[in-house]
């Protein structure tokens, strides 16, 4: 692990390696968090002439390096001084963060998802990298005031609905990512025999859905979708969807129906940096009985003491981080 620390100042760049002055680096993120965060906690002895003592501040970048690639890049958010031990814990968003926090008005028409996401980045001086091609026609999208990423991630809901693929933001490095979300993490299985430390198993109907019925825009209803074996089992919970040009109801229907959610809380060591959410991974264990691949929707890494540990929530579906915008006419 090398951890490095940017100042920007008078139009220069001073890069410095803190990995020494660094007693314990976490990183992690969520599918609905969106933004990465990294915690490095520093030495902090200001009556100690030996130890070095780091000023480092807001807005300044914080990268980490394992193996020579770059898993963060970041700006540091906020600080927590703790006299007891003598460190200073810093919280580090990736700057996706960005997007989360500033908000807009547009209107958009005869686009697609990527043109929306390509605009916004632009107006935000932010780089792109690989952006997901849907070729998915959005008819119209009026936005005013939500955040930057709710409304790419409503563009691509909206793409969604007519690709059948799920998708996910991330930063890689400076640069703006959207991916088809659930990709296997390669040539690494989670194994209770091998570096599995504890799991934990839980199942909810919290989100449930069973029957979702189908209006045009008069409000007449005109279809609907219904899992009989799960409306008999637990009862009737309902929504209603709401017809829309160019999208076929039945499916779009379908897709929100929501039956037992089965969720896993994994413990491992050795962990691998590719085990992060929105991806999946082969795990086993008979303890729970998880034989199969799942969907990471959380994930944090930790490293202290020469030790890389990880825990991950996993779920049994792959799960896209939603947002809803119903097309409307002028």
């Amino acid at each position: 692990m090398r951890i490095e620390w940017i100042r920007c100042a008078d139009s220069s760049m001073n890069i410095c390696d803190i990995t020494e002055a660094v007693s314990s680096v976490s990183c992690g993120g969520s599918v609905s968090q969106a933004a990465r965060l990294a915690e490095i906690t520093v030495v902090n002895a200001p009556n100690d002439k030996n130890v070095k003592i780091l000023n480092i501040e807001a807005g300044n970048i914080i990268r980490l390096y394992e193996s020579d690639s770059l898993i963060f890049f970041g700006e540091v958010q906020s600080s927590k001084r703790t006299s007891e031990t003598g460190t200073v814990a810093y919280s580090c968003y990736d700057l996706l963060n960005h997007l989360l926090k500033s908000t807009g008005i547009y209107n958009f028409s005869n686009t697609t998802a990527e043109r929306i996401t390509a605009k916004i980045c632009a107006d935000m001086k932010i780089s792109t990298g690989s952006i997901a091609e849907t070729k998915a026609p959005i008819k119209k999208m009026i936005i005013d005031g939500d955040t930057l990423y709710d409304i790419i991630m409503k563009a691509y809901t909206k793409a969604a609905e007519q690709t059948g693929e799920k998708y996910i933001c991330r930063m890689i490095g400076s640069e703006l990512s959207v991916e088809v979300k659930g990709t296997i993490v390669k040539n690494f299985v989670l194994a209770e025999e091998h570096n599995i430390t504890n799991t934990e198993y839980e199942e909810t109907i919290e989100n449930m859905v069973n029957v979702v019925k189908i209006y045009d825009e008069k409000g007449t209803q005109v279809g609907e979708v219904k899992n009989d074996e799960w409306a008999e089992k637990y009862g009737i919970y309902q929504q209603t969807y709401k017809k829309e040009k160019g999208i076929n109801e039945i499916t779009a229907a379908n897709s929100m129906l929501q039956g037992v959610e089965k969720r896993v809380t994994l413990d491992g060591i050795d962990g691998d940096l590719t085990c992060i959410a929105g991806n999946a991974v082969e795990v086993y264990d008979k303890a729970t009985g998880l034989n199969g691949i799942f969907w990471i929707d959380s994930d944090t890494h930790i490293w202290e003491n020469g030790t890389h540990i990880m825990n991950l929530e996993l779920n049994f579906k792959n799960i896209m981080d939603s947002r809803e915008y119903e097309e409307t006419e002028e």
